[in-house]
């Protein structure tokens, strides 16, 4: 039996990856260095929010990919979804991250996900606020 199929029948938490991002693709980061990151969990109540959400992250990357010059200050992080345990409706976390390449651009947008434009996002995918975490983190100097 392999590894993953032991704990899932154990109904161990399982975290499976559903869009790559530049820590997953060495090309897409090159030779960038990120010098902060944020973490970001959504939380959805069914398999049909954790779809819309996984599709607007999905556009939102291909949106990305469309101005190289805004990849050279952050990209996407892998995006993973955790299923909620008991939840029947199929609900559980929508996991994903921000690289972040320039100081000052961090300084400037990493509150971005509060802002009103997120917010109407969110609205029409239906997770409210309180369904969402966001951490910042900053590399210390090497």
């Amino acid at each position: 039996m392999s590894i993953v199929k032991e704990f899932i029948e154990q109904d161990a938490p399982t975290r499976v990856r559903v869009l790559n991002g530049e820590d997953t693709d060495a090309a897409r980061r090159g030779d960038k260095k990120p010098i902060a990151r944020s973490e970001c969990t959504y939380y959805c109540p069914d398999e049909a929010t954790a779809r819309r959400c996984i599709a607007a992250l999905e556009e939102s990357d291909k949106r990305l990919r469309e101005r190289p010059e805004e990849l050279m200050l952050w990209d996407w992080r892998a995006t993973y979804f955790e299923a909620e345990q008991g939840n029947p409706n199929g609900g559980g976390t929508v996991i994903l991250g921000v690289a972040w390449y320039d100081m000052e651009f961090f300084n400037d947008r990493r509150d971005a996900w509060f802002g009103r434009m997120h917010q109407k996002i969110y609205q029409e995918l239906g997770i409210p606020l309180e369904n969402i975490e966001v951490e910042h983190w900053t590399r210390l100097a090497a």
